[in-house]
C-alpha cells in the first residue's frame, strides 16, 4: 500500500516530495549529523509498505480520511524524543475514518464493510496511509450522517476538548450544572472550535479568543463574546463584559501565568492542553502551596465511549466540524504538516535558546549571570559575625568585613544569637540551585535556623520581651543566621524552655519542620498514635531531617524501616527504627524491607533514587515524599496525577508554621525528641561547618556558635 513516512527527526514537509527511499538512510544519517551541529531535517517520503495484519482485538481499516494534529509535526520535530517515535521509519497521524476490511481474533463489535471512526495508537501512528490497524476499544461505528472527514477530525481534537471540559473543568454537558464562565483560547483551531460548542451544551458563558478573520465564525459556533487576540484586550484576555473565568481551556501557544491570574475567579483554573515544562512547574508549585487558582496540564486519555458520544453529537447536528482544507494522500506534504516557519526545529531550537540567553545576559549588565549559565562557581556567599562579615569571593575562601547590627521593624525581634544550624539548603543556594529566585540580592548572609536571647522588640510585638530565650526561623529569602545578631519575625519565634539547649533549639527549624510536615501532612501520620498502622520507609535516616523523621514517625502508629550508612545503623536503631538497611548493600540499594513490608509512605531524605526503585516496594496506594525534589520529581508527580496513578511521588515544599515549631520544642523538652549533633563550630570557623555539610555525610545536625 502507499504510505507517507519519515525516518528521522525534523524537516517538516520538505522531504515529502522525495520518492527515492533507497537513499533514505544515507540522508537520515547526514541530517542527523546536521542536527548535532545546526538543525534537524527528516525526509517524509511516499513509499510502498505492506498492508498491516490485524492482531487480537484489532480491525484493519481501509482509510477514507485522516486528520492532522499539531502533535504529529511536534513528534516529527523531535519534541517528544526520546519517547516518540519509538522507532523509524514512522508513519504519522492517529485520527482516521474508513471501512473495516478485516477483523482480528476476539473482535465482536465490527465486521467487514462497517464504516468506522478510529483513533490509532500515538506510539505507532499509521494514519497517513491507505490502510491502518486500529484497536477495537478506540473504534466506533460511523453513521451515514457523519462523513469520513468529519469523523476523522474528531479524535484528538474532539476528545481533548471533551476531557478538558468534563473531567478537568467539571462541566456537565446536559446543562444541569450551575453557570460557569469559561474562556477558550485559539477558539477557531481544532480543539478550540469543538470546545466552544461543547461548552455551550453545558450551562456556560463562553468567552473566546481567535484571529480577527475568524471572529464571526467563532460567534456562529455559540461563543457569547469573542476577542481578537491581537488587540490589547485580547492579549490581556479581558472579558468584554467583565467576567472572571472559572475555567480557561487554553488551546493557544504559551501564555504566562501572570496574564491568566487576574482574570480568574477565586477558584479559577487554567487547563493547558499543550503543557510545556513551565506549565508542569507552575502546576506543581500551585499544588504545593495550596493555591486556589491553579494551572492544570492536560494529558489526553482517549476513551471509546467518549469518541462515540462525539460522533452521536455530530449525527444529531449538535457538534459541527469546521474543515480548513482537504488534500489527497499524494499531496500530504501540503496539509500544513510542519510548524510555522518562524519556529526552530530540533536541536537548533535549544541552541538558539542558549545563544539568546547568552546575548541577553551579555547585554543585561549582570556579568555574574554568565557564570550561572555555564555552571561556574560564582556565587557570593556571605555571613557575619556581628559587625564582622565573612565574604566569599565566589570560590570557597572567606574574609572578614564589617556590617551594622540590624534594627527590628514592626512585628520583629532582634536576637543575640547563641547557636545556628546549617542545612543543605544553605550551600545549595550558594551553588545557584535556586537562581534566579534566591538569593534575591548580594551580599547575602546565609542561615535560617537560630536560637538566642531577645535584645530588642519592634512595634507590635506582644509575646516577647528583652531577655527571653527563644528559638526562631529566619526567612529563606532574607537569611541572616550566620551572625552574632539577627532580626526574626514574631510569627516564627517561640520561647525556649531551660530544658532545651540553644544548639538543640537551633537544630530544629528546617530539618524538624520538614520531617513534621512530611509525616503529618503528606503521609497523614497522627503523632498521637491514634491512626491505623502505616509502614514507613525513611531514607538517609541518620541525617538532619531523617533522624527527626524516625523519632516523629514512632510517635504515631507506624512500622519504620530506615536506610543509612553502616556506621550509623546502631544510632538509627536507638532512635526507634524497627529495621535498618545499610544503603550500600544490595537490599539497601533496592530499598527492600527485611520483613517484606510494602511501604505506605516513603520519606525520601536522600539524594536521587529513580522511581523504578521505589515503585515495587510501595503498597497499592503508597507514595514517595521527596524532600529535595529535582525536575524529574515534578515531571513524575504531574504525570502520575494526570494518569490517576495510585502509586505516586510527591515533591514537598516546606511551609514553616510557628505552632509546629513550638510543638517540636515541647517534644524536646519532654524528652520525646532527641537532636543528634554531628559537630559544633565557632562562627570564626564557619567555613569548616559549611564544608562538612557539603560533604554529605554528617550524622544529625551541624551547629555554628558565635
Amino acid at each position: 500500500m502507499q504510505a507517507v513516512l519519515y525516518d528521522c527527526y525534523g524537516g517538516g514537509p520538505a522531504g515529502l516530495k522525495s520518492s527515492t527511499p533507497i537513499y533514505s538512510h544515507l540522508f537520515c544519517y547526514f541530517y542527523l549529523l546536521l542536527s548535532i551541529c545546526c538543525t534537524s531535517h527528516a525526509f517524509l517520503q511516499h513509499v510502498e509498505v505492506p498492508v498491516p495484519i490485524p492482531s487480537k482485538g484489532e480491525v484493519l481499516v481501509k482509510l477514507e480520511a485522516a486528520s492532522i494534529n499539531p502533535v504529529d509535526w511536534k513528534i516529527q520535530k523531535g519534541m517528544l524524543r526520546p519517547f516518540l517515535p519509538r522507532k523509524f521509519p514512522f508513519i504519522p497521524v492517529s485520527d482516521v475514518a474508513g471501512e473495516v476490511s478485516e477483523v482480528g481474533p476476539g473482535v465482536e463489535n465490527f465486521k467487514a464493510g462497517d464504516k468506522v471512526v478510529a483513533m490509532l495508537n500515538s506510539l505507532s501512528g499509521g494514519g497517513l496511509a491507505e490502510y491502518a490497524v486500529a484497536k477495537q476499544s478506540l473504534t466506533v461505528p460511523r453513521p451515514p450522517e457523519v462523513s469520513a472527514a468529519e469523523g476523522a477530525a474528531l479524535c484528538i481534537a474532539g476528545l481533548t476538548a471533551h476531557q478538558a471540559l468534563t473531567q478537568s473543568a467539571g462541566l456537565k454537558l446536559d446543562g444541569t450544572d450551575p453557570r460557569k464562565n469559561i474562556l477558550i483560547t485559539a477558539a477557531s483551531g481544532g480543539v478550540g472550535h469543538y470546545a466552544v460548542q461543547l461548552a455551550k451544551l453545558g450551562n456556560a458563558h463562553v468567552t473566546a479568543t481567535c484571529g480577527g478573520r475568524n471572529v464571526d465564525l467563532v460567534k456562529s459556533l455559540g461563543a457569547d463574546e469573542v476577542l481578537d487576540y491581537k488587540t490589547p484586550e485580547g492579549a490581556a484576555l479581558k472579558s468584554p463584559s467583565g467576567q472572571k473565568y472559572d475555567t480557561v481551556i487554553h488551546c493557544a501557544s504559551s501564555t504566562p501565568w501572570s496574564t491568566f491570574e487576574p482574570n480568574l475567579s477565586a477558584n479559577g483554573k487554567v487547563i493547558d492542553i499543550t503543557p510545556g515544562p513551565g506549565t508542569l512547574a507552575t502546576y506543581a508549585l500551585k499544588k504545593l502551596t495550596f493555591s486556589k487558582k491553579q494551572m492544570v496540564p492536560l494529558l489526553l486519555v482517549p476513551k471509546g465511549e467518549n469518541l462515540d458520544f462525539l460522533v452521536k453529537l455530530t449525527k444529531e447536528g449538535k457538534l459541527k466540524t469546521v474543515i480548513d482544507s482537504k488534500y489527497p494522500l499524494s499531496e500530504a506534504e501540503d496539509a500544513k504538516f510542519c510548524a510555522p516557519v518562524s519556529e526552530y526545529g530540533g536541536e537548533a531550537y535549544a541552541r538558539c535558546s542558549v545563544q539568546s540567553l547568552w546575548r541577553w545576559f551579555c547585554c543585561s549588565g549582570e556579568a555574574w549571570f554568565l557564570y550561572v549559565v555555564f555552571g561556574e562557581s560564582f556565587m557570593i556567599c556571605v555571613h557575619s559575625s556581628g559587625k564582622k562579615l565573612f565574604v566569599s569571593s565566589g570560590k570557597t575562601e572567606i574574609s572578614h568585613v564589617e556590617v551594622p547590627v540590624p534594627t527590628p521593624s514592626k512585628d520583629e525581634l532582634l536576637l543575640k544569637l547563641e547557636a545556628a544550624s546549617i542545612n543543605p539548603l544553605d550551600w545549595r543556594l550558594q551553588k545557584g540551585k535556586a537562581r534566579p529566585i534566591l538569593p534575591r540580592k548580594f551580599p547575602f548572609i546565609p542561615g535560617t535556623d537560630v536560637a538566642g536571647e531577645v535584645l530588642e522588640v519592634g512595634t507590635g510585638v506582644g509575646n516577647f520581651k528583652a531577655g527571653d530565650k527563644v528559638v526562631a526561623m529566619l526567612s529563606v529569602m532574607g537569611g541572616g543566621g550566620l551572625a552574632e545578631y539577627a532580626v526574626v519575625k514574631q510569627s516564627l519565634t517561640i520561647l525556649r524552655p531551660a530544658e532545651v539547649s540553644a544548639a538543640e533549639g537551633a537544630a530544629l527549624g528546617i530539618a524538624g519542620l520538614t520531617a513534621h510536615q512530611a509525616l503529618t501532612q503528606a503521609a497523614r501520620v497522627k503523632l498521637d498514635g491514634s491512626g491505623p498502622l502505616k509502614n514507613i520507609l525513611i531514607t538517609a535516616a541518620s541525617g538532619g531531617v531523617g533522624h527527626y523523621a524516625v523519632q516523629l514517625a514512632k510517635l504515631g502508629n507506624t512500622h519504620v524501616t530506615a536506610t543509612c550508612g553502616a556506621r550509623n545503623v546502631d544510632l538509627v536503631k536507638s532512635l526507634g527504627a524497627d529495621e535498618v538497611l545499610d544503603y550500600k548493600t544490595p537490599d539497601g540499594a533496592a530499598l527492600k524491607s527485611p520483613s517484606g513490608q510494602k511501604y505506605d509512605a516513603v520519606i525520601h531524605c536522600a539524594t536521587y533514587i529513580p522511581w523504578s526503585t521505589f515503585e515495587p516496594n510501595l503498597s497499592a496506594k503508597g507514595k514517595v515524599i521527596d524532600l529535595t525534589p529535582l525536575p524529574s520529581t515534578f515531571c513524575n508527580y504531574a504525570m502520575q496525577k494526570l494518569t490517576f496513578s495510585k502509586k505516586q511521588i510527591e515533591p514537598l515544599l516546606m511551609v514553616p508554621k510557628g505552632e509546629n515549631l513550638d510543638f517540636l520544642v515541647k517534644l524536646v523538652k519532654e524528652g520525646k525528641l532527641k537532636t543528634v549533633i554531628d559537630s559544633k563550630h565557632p562562627l570564626s570557623k564557619a567555613e569548616d561547618a559549611w564544608a562538612k555539610s557539603m560533604d554529605g555525610h554528617a550524622t544529625g545536625k551541624i551547629i555554628v556558635e558565635p
